[in-house]
């Protein structure tokens, strides 16, 4: 990544990254993207780390370039950045905390958006056009209450990592479904209206 001139709060990506999932599927983002680093709000900070750790910058900025870009559902966009931190040689704890901040106050999504391939492989695919998914966007991670959640979560995360009973992907996402309840999403792109309906 490279600076901007004037723009300390940014970077530029210098050539094509990407990742290969597990299942094979091609996850990349592009030479001159510009990225804010990882969404690491300031209250955060101090437990979790900086926008710019090696351990998680490259899975946030592929993290960041799906999400802006649903062809790919959000619980497969949230799960990519676990294992791309993984990857990148992140601590499974630390790993296990950020995926639990994206899935809990992330964005989600419904229908997914047409897509084409790219240089990551036959199965990596990135937006064509301009249209989007509707997209929930949950309570802002910025003030104490979201803090203390993830106070709590890394305590739980930590407490048992070294054991048997090393809390999993899927109770951590059971543990957030039930703190923020959130509404269904459509699966299937809305009709275009001809019109307005009364």
């Amino acid at each position: 990544m490279v600076d901007i001139p004037g723009d300390p709060d940014h970077k530029l990506l210098e050539a094509d990254f990407g990742y290969i999932d597990a299942e094979g599927v091609g996850w990349q983002t592009n030479k001159a993207t510009k990225t804010d680093g990882a969404s690491i709000p300031p209250l955060l900070q101090p437990f979790v780390g900086s926008p710019w750790e090696d351990g998680y910058i490259r899975a946030a900025v592929i993290h960041d370039w799906y999400c802006d870009r649903h062809v790919r559902t959000w619980k497969q966009t949230h799960r990519v950045f676990y294992d791309a931190m993984l990857a990148s040689g992140l601590q499974k704890a630390k790993a296990k905390l950020l995926f639990y901040a994206v899935y809990a106050f992330g964005p989600r999504w419904g229908y997914l958006v047409p897509g084409q391939s790219c240089a990551a492989g036959s199965n990596c695919i990135q937006m064509t056009g301009k249209e989007a998914a509707f997209v929930q966007l949950p309570g802002e991670l910025q003030d104490q209450s979201g803090a203390g959640e993830l106070r709590a979560i890394a305590a739980a995360i930590d407490l048992k990592e070294d054991s048997a009973d090393a809390l999993t992907l899927d109770q951590l996402m059971a543990i957030a479904d039930q703190a923020h309840p959130k509404q269904s999403l459509k699966d299937e792109k809305p009709p275009a209206s001809g019109g307005v309906t009364k």
